[in-house]
């Protein structure tokens, strides 16, 4: 938003260097003969107007982004909450991927993203997530961690920024693994990257 402000104002400052210098040339004035205020409203009514436009646009697409990326919290969260259903082998590797998944999003796709690119980091964890659902196919649990991993993955796709609910997402996931792990017992550091075995 800043850098829109700085464009307008930039185009702002042109326009009335232009009109101030190229004016009298092109009309045959005497270069002493001052601006009107009529010659000010027209240009500043066009970037009004341009302005507003890239603000509702921009006001528009980070709503939708903070919508998406409560639904992707969310969505880890129900995966963490659903994995406890799971044999303790794979609910503790889904809940370790949870706590990955939301720190390689938040310390590696949210800064990318700002950027206008995504980041392969929280796809390593996504991956692994359906590698452990294989395991437990056939039981109650894997349709509400399939459904689950299904949302995230949407609500993924929606998103564009907004990094303080996945920072909360992680939090919980955190709390809920370390209550019946340690932190050493992660496959991933601070960061959201594999640890080298």
């Amino acid at each position: 938003m800043v850098l829109v402000i700085a464009v307008a104002v930039v185009v702002l400052l042109a326009g009335l260097a232009a009109n101030r210098f190229l004016r009298p040339r092109l009309l045959g004035e005497d270069d002493d003969t001052g601006m009107a205020v009529k010659d000010l409203v027209g240009p500043l009514l066009t970037l009004t107007v341009l302005l507003a436009f890239v603000l509702v646009t921009a006001n528009g697409s980070y709503g939708k982004a903070e919508v998406a990326s409560r639904g992707e919290a969310r969505a880890v969260d129900q995966l963490v909450e659903a994995a406890e259903y799971a044999p303790e082998a794979q609910w503790a590797e889904i809940q370790a991927d949870a706590v990955c998944y939301a720190r390689a999003v938040r310390d590696q796709e949210w800064p990318a993203m700002a950027d206008g690119h995504g980041s392969p980091a929280p796809s390593v964890w996504s991956t692994d997530f359906r590698r452990v659902f294989r395991e437990v196919e056939g039981r109650p649990v894997f349709g509400m961690l399939v459904a689950a991993d299904n949302k995230r993955s949407e609500e993924r796709e929606e998103r564009l920024t907004q990094a303080t609910a996945i920072a909360e997402a992680e939090r919980q996931a955190t709390r809920d693994f370390l209550t019946h792990h340690t932190a050493a017992d992660l496959p991933c550091d601070d960061q959201g990257n594999r640890r080298s075995a």
